[in-house]
């Protein structure tokens, strides 16, 4: 799973990124929003993106995984987690990417705020809602979800669960995309693994 392994990934080393040219329009491609993509540093991500705030904070829950939150005029529009490798500076470089800025969009139309009734236009019908307990995160699966795409609906108030489940296929009407997690492809995405559909038995 791409984001409950937010460590793992980071710490898997350095992508193999290639540079792309800024554009006026915040497209969310594979390793890219916008301007931001992967391999970049930090310092060159605040040029990229004049007129931001970025604040240094970590994970929520004791993880030892630090991030940037990029804020424009005090409303966040993306999170950006860099490689954990050598500690957190201005010359690490980006890995992983959180996009809350509706104006963002994949090239099919999917953007944050977008509700889920309308991404089963995009990327097919829905095939699960998940909610990921160590991490308190809720993530949508699409027949035809990008394998460097995750979708996150919140923490676990979007889907209508049955009784110690993790999984369903039913939502309610208010259902929709909290933010999107971009990344480079990622070949086994442990939230396919239906293991991860029950709540674990207390010992």
């Amino acid at each position: 799973m791409r984001v409950s392994c937010v460590l793992c990934l980071l710490i898997a080393g350095p992508l193999l990124a290639q540079p792309r040219a800024a554009t006026a329009k915040c497209v969310i491609q594979m390793d890219a929003v916008g301007p931001i993509h992967g391999g970049m540093t930090i310092r060159a991500a605040r040029l990229a993106l004049p007129g931001t705030v970025f604040k240094q904070t970590d994970e929520v829950g004791g993880s030892s995984v630090a991030f940037f939150a990029v804020t424009r005029a005090s409303k966040r529009i993306m999170d950006l987690y860099p490689s954990q490798e050598d500690g957190i500076k201005e010359t690490s470089k980006i890995e992983l990417i959180r996009v809350y800025d509706p104006a963002c969009a994949t090239a099919e139309g999917v953007a944050p705020g977008m509700p889920l009734i309308e991404v089963e236009g995009k990327f097919g019908n829905l095939k699960k809602l998940i909610v990921q307990q160590s991490e308190s995160r809720e993530y949508a699966q699409f027949e035809k979800l990008p394998n460097w795409l995750e979708i996150q609906t919140g923490s676990g108030d979007a889907g209508i669960y049955e009784p110690d489940e993790l999984c369903t296929t039913r939502y309610k009407p208010s259902a929709h995309v909290e933010s999107l997690w971009v990344s480079h492809p990622i070949a086994n995405n442990l939230l396919d693994d239906d293991q991860f559909c029950k709540v674990p038995e207390k010992k």
